[in-house]
């Protein structure tokens, strides 16, 4: 599937959320899959999750460093805040049904699943990522919408 992101990076349940956290800046990724001992998809981890870990008393602060505030004392493992429905889809899916399905459940990215490993991710981003391909192809080739 041209627009899954490949290789995926996943953390296994038994991360921990600073670790989690420093691989998410560390690849400029909003969220990723989360895998057992067997690299079976057992949940999702995102950005999201994480800030929703801070106690942001004030709209003035700065929230674009807030590393030194994570309550890590109250929540130390990937496991206790990922979100364990993963809804995901398989490799053969196709591209308007995972628009369709994402749109409708309100979600970012989709683990694409081979059984229950994981063998890519599809973001909002490569998504839009596509589209331009797309509508760039159709604007060399002279079509116009």
């Amino acid at each position: 599937m041209e627009i899954m992101a490949t290789p995926v990076i996943s953390v296994r349940h038994d991360t921990s959320l600073h670790d989690a956290e420093e691989l998410l800046k560390k690849k400029k990724i909003t969220g990723m899959p989360v895998v057992d001992e067997n690299d079976e998809i057992v949940g999702i981890i995102s950005e999201k999750h994480l800030l929703s870990l801070y106690d942001i008393r004030s709209e003035e602060e700065d929230i674009t460093d807030l590393t030194f505030r994570l309550p890590y004392e109250y929540k130390t493992w990937v496991e206790e805040i990922m979100t364990k429905k993963v809804i995901s889809v398989k490799e053969d899916t196709p591209i308007e049904e995972i628009c369709r399905l994402m749109v409708e459940k309100h979600i970012h990215r989709v683990p694409v699943l081979r059984g229950k490993k994981v063998v890519g991710v599809i973001s909002t981003l490569s998504l839009v990522g596509y589209l331009l391909k797309l509508l760039q192809g159709k604007k060399e080739s002279g079509v116009e919408e």
